[in-house]
């Protein structure tokens, strides 16, 4: 009988309004809590100890990917800026050249030479591509300038020389490099 007779105070518990309102509040001490109040603890207040972990996880997985762009997006303005910087070095080499004239020739020590005889010059090609921005020059990017003149039978009665002009940086393992030429006729 005794399991009946909980059965019965059960249905009478919930079927009373009064009652019901009490079993989802705090259980009395002593008594077992009902299956109303059970229901009730998934709608409780606050984070978890699992919750927090997945939150930190998923929130790693979307911050390494933006760091990620970033640092790339770093390497990549300063690459171009070396390049930009590479291009004006060529250019006015080349006009340095064109300057000269065809015959021009002279000290072929370094790039500030304006030697235009047929072959590469100079022997020292080292010449500085980019500052970083600070005091210390072991943080600068140099290159290798070189230029090759090669002479052309006349053409038309105009003699002509063929000057392509190359930097390459870094000067200790180049990665990238910046080609130019230029006719001159003499």
């Amino acid at each position: 009988m005794l399991p009946i007779r909980m059965f019965h105070s059960r249905i009478r518990r919930s079927a009373d309004p009064r009652r019901a309102a009490s079993d989802a509040g705090d259980a009395r001490p002593g008594r077992r809590p009902s299956a109303r109040r059970m229901r009730g603890l998934g709608s409780q207040k606050g984070l978890t100890m699992i919750e927090i972990l997945v939150s930190v996880v998923l929130v790693g997985i979307l911050v390494i990917p933006i760091f990620d762009g970033f640092v790339r997006g770093r390497v990549f303005v300063s690459r171009r800026s070396e390049k930009r910087m590479a291009v004006r070095l060529v250019e006015r080499k080349l006009e340095q050249l064109l300057a000269a004239g065809y015959g021009a020739s002279g000290d072929d020590t370094d790039v500030s030479s304006v030697n235009m005889t047929s072959g590469t010059h100079p022997t020292d090609p080292a010449i500085l591509v980019n500052t970083r921005g600070d005091d210390d020059p072991s943080n600068d990017v140099t290159g290798n300038l070189r230029w090759e003149v090669t002479a052309i039978s006349s053409f038309d009665g105009v003699d002509i020389k063929i000057v392509e002009a190359t930097l390459a940086w870094p000067a200790s393992a180049p990665r990238d490099s910046v080609t130019l030429s230029v006719i001159v006729g003499g």
